[in-house]
């Protein structure tokens, strides 16, 4: 039987007998491959007609299908038994086609392989167009599971190496535009990123040099929001190596950033807070009665925490009314000018408050420098140790001095009992 076929092409290359004929089909010309498939040599093929080697109940339909393709622009495609030789017959599928020439003469050509090779073709392209679908549900699967947009750009689709050839259905989701709208004009990605991000989201250079780049920027939405973008794109590159264009997977990273702009924000603020505790506990002031705070220095005494020392010590004293202050410097390593400077400041500072200073643990080497310096210490208490600090302030203070007025008179009384 004859059916119509585009072109003799359909055939496999493989172990395919290629023959020229007259119009009544006898052969003219034969390739090697005739002796395989029509069981004959090409020398004793010339000068047959082709169907003086079908098989008797098969003539009919061979010379049919001949004439067809003589008619016919097409190619005619037919499959029959050749003649046996006492076994089963052989069955071969022949594609035959006219070629007209200038001066009115046709020429028919057959191309003619064994069926049983063409039928396991057959059955192999159907298996290859099973797998390829199957591959193909599967690749729309992967790709509808992918929490962004999958793209692609192709060069040898576009030149200008910016317009996107495949972009999948979450560009709407994430950008309000559909993929209709990302396929319909060069630039496109450009048009929704931000103006301020344009030149940081082309990565080209580094894709050319690396092969991959990632990149994040912000996108304007079709609905006019503003959100965070990250992608990671890869170099396509042709057999030779050359590159074809570019792949890629584009999330929202939106709540991404704002949590990473929450976690900056608390990271500094917990730093302004240790930073304030830092200077708490470098400056601390201990308040001992109602009238008296003491402020217990250690470690190095530099500029900065000197301004702290005047700052602290001043509110104290404004905040609690007191009427003496204790600095200790027991545990300041070094006394220098600038720690005089500092010491002298924050007695005018509280003298100007109405209060008075006390200064202790001077050791007889700060002593000295003290001395070496020419610091004028007027109007500064000092004492050898806090205890001796304590003491001093507490005989100052109001308590003290009504406790003093009442021990003459207890003594007093004592006497008259005694008498």
């Amino acid at each position: 039987m004859s059916s119509p076929a585009s072109s003799p092409a359909r055939l496999s290359a493989e172990r395919c007998a290629r023959s020229q004929h007259l119009a009544d089909g006898t052969f003219v010309a034969a390739s090697p491959a005739a002796a395989e498939v029509y069981g004959v040599s090409p020398e004793a093929l010339l000068g047959r007609p082709l169907h003086d080697l079908v098989a008797p109940g098969d003539m009919a339909d061979a010379e049919a299908a001949l004439g067809e393709a003589m008619r016919s622009s097409d190619a005619v495609s037919f499959v029959v038994r050749l003649r046996g030789d006492g076994g089963a017959p052989r069955r071969v599928e022949i594609v035959a086609h006219a070629e007209r020439g200038a001066a009115g003469d046709t020429k028919l050509f057959c191309v003619a392989r064994s069926a049983e090779t063409a039928a396991r073709a057959v059955a192999e392209q159907a298996q290859l167009s099973s797998r390829a679908e199957a591959l193909g549900r599967r690749l729309e699967r992967l790709i509808a599971s992918v929490p962004g947009i999958v793209w692609e750009i192709w060069f040898v689709e576009d030149p200008s190496r910016q317009r996107v050839s495949f972009v999948s259905d979450r560009a709407l989701d994430l950008s309000g535009y559909t993929p209709e709208e990302w396929l319909s004009e060069p630039d496109f990605w450009a048009k929704i990123t931000h103006p301020e991000d344009r030149a940081a989201a082309n990565a080209m250079g580094t894709l050319f040099a690396e092969g991959s780049a990632s990149v994040q920027s912000r996108w304007c939405t079709k609905d006019g929001r503003i959100i965070w973008v990250g992608t990671q794109m890869h170099l396509l590159r042709n057999d030779d190596g050359s590159p074809a264009g570019f792949c890629g997977v584009t999330i929202d990273i939106t709540a991404r950033k704002e949590a990473e702009r929450e976690q900056a924000r608390l990271r500094e603020a917990v730093i302004q807070s240790q930073a304030r505790l830092l200077a708490e506990l470098s400056t601390p002031l201990i308040p001992l009665s109602d009238g008296v705070l003491a402020m217990p220095l250690v470690g190095s005494l530099d500029r900065a925490r000197a301004e702290r020392v005047v700052d602290t010590l001043l509110r104290g004293i404004g905040a609690s009314g007191a009427r003496i202050a204790i600095l200790d410097i027991t545990g300041v390593p070094t006394v220098d000018a600038q720690v005089a400077e500092a010491l002298l400041k924050t007695a005018r500072g509280v003298q100007l408050l109405g209060a008075e200073v006390v200064l202790t643990g001077i050791r007889p080497e700060v002593a000295q420098i003290l001395v070496e310096l020419d610091a004028a210490l007027t109007g500064i208490v000092t004492r050898g140790t806090l205890q001796d600090g304590i003491r001093y302030a507490s005989q100052r203070t109001p308590r003290a001095a009504s406790t003093r007025s009442s021990l003459p008179a207890a003594s007093a009384s004592q006497q008259h009992r005694h008498r």
